[in-house]
């Protein structure tokens, strides 16, 4: 079109004399970005990145629109800070796994993305070895499973499983890990470590008597960021908190209100450094 910016200018400012144009700002997105400013400079984080809660019901369908937009934000976000070189440990979850398939691709040299707990039963809407290699391949690189499972019998056969060559090679490289990205659960009985069959009602119950509010990886802790340990926790095969504290930048997704005690406890663990949340 051959018109020139001069003469759009003048059209929009008498559109909006007659009403026909009327611009505006969300005011929400104001106030988030305020709000993560507050909570970076509070709880001395890296980033903090908050949405708006758009959705004040609790529907099923409400909390499935909040996970896609909490994984549309952590694609987001990663895709900006992931970089050729680096070793992401992730975990697996429903927004993990929608996370990788809303990451654009990106080329990269020498990704490697490592899965930091072991595997549970295929899932209608996930399966724990498909979220690290969606992502490793959305930055042209490549994944390593754990190929155990994310709970065994006893600790005895964790013990000799982790003493395997090559599943000991597994857990060693998760040391070597630069970026982690791992989401927030808490200890209702709609956890999906329960709802995978990975823990029962009864051994989340036995982990809210010890004073747990949010569990990372299969690793429980408490309000101050305490882990907390159980016979449960030497039949876990995954990475420790200790572990996870030891990864320069951490990346901690969490949605809802019934995740803010998990959220908070986890800030005063030092578990995350970089939030991706919703106010």
């Amino acid at each position: 079109m051959s018109v020139s910016r001069v003469t759009v200018v003048k059209y929009l400012h008498l559109a909006r004399e007659k009403g026909f144009v009327n611009i505006s700002f969300d005011s929400s997105v104001f106030s988030t970005i305020d709000y993560s400013i507050r909570i970076k400079a509070k709880f001395n984080l890296n980033n903090v990145l908050i949405l708006p809660d758009e959705e004040k019901n609790k529907s099923q369908q409400t909390s499935n629109m909040n996970r896609e937009r909490l994984a549309k934000a952590g694609a987001m976000y990663l895709s900006q800070i992931i970089s050729n070189d680096d070793i992401l440990g992730v975990a697996w979850g429903r927004t993990i796994h929608k996370l990788g398939h809303y990451l654009p691709t990106k080329t990269l040299e020498n990704v490697t993305v490592l899965q930091m707990i072991g595997a549970v039963a295929p899932q209608p809407d996930f399966t724990t070895a498909e979220s690290a290699a969606l992502i490793a391949n959305k930055f042209s690189g490549c994944s390593i499973n754990l190929h155990v499972p994310a709970v065994v019998s006893n600790a005895r056969l964790a013990m000799e499983l982790q003493a395997e060559p090559i599943i000991r090679r597994n857990f060693s490289a998760l040391n070597q890990c630069n970026k982690a990205l791992f989401v927030v659960g808490n200890t209702q009985d709609d956890n999906p470590l329960i709802t995978t069959g990975v823990l029962t009602t009864n051994e989340m119950a036995q982990y809210r008597d010890l004073g747990a509010v949010g569990v990372i990886c299969g690793r429980f802790y408490d309000a101050q960021g305490n882990p907390l340990l159980s016979d449960i926790d030497l039949r876990i095969m995954g990475i420790s908190l200790a572990q996870l504290r030891q990864i320069p930048q951490r990346i901690f997704i969490a949605g809802g209100v019934e995740n803010v005690a998990a959220t908070i406890g986890a800030i005063k663990g030092d578990m995350l450094q970089i939030l991706s949340s919703m106010k």
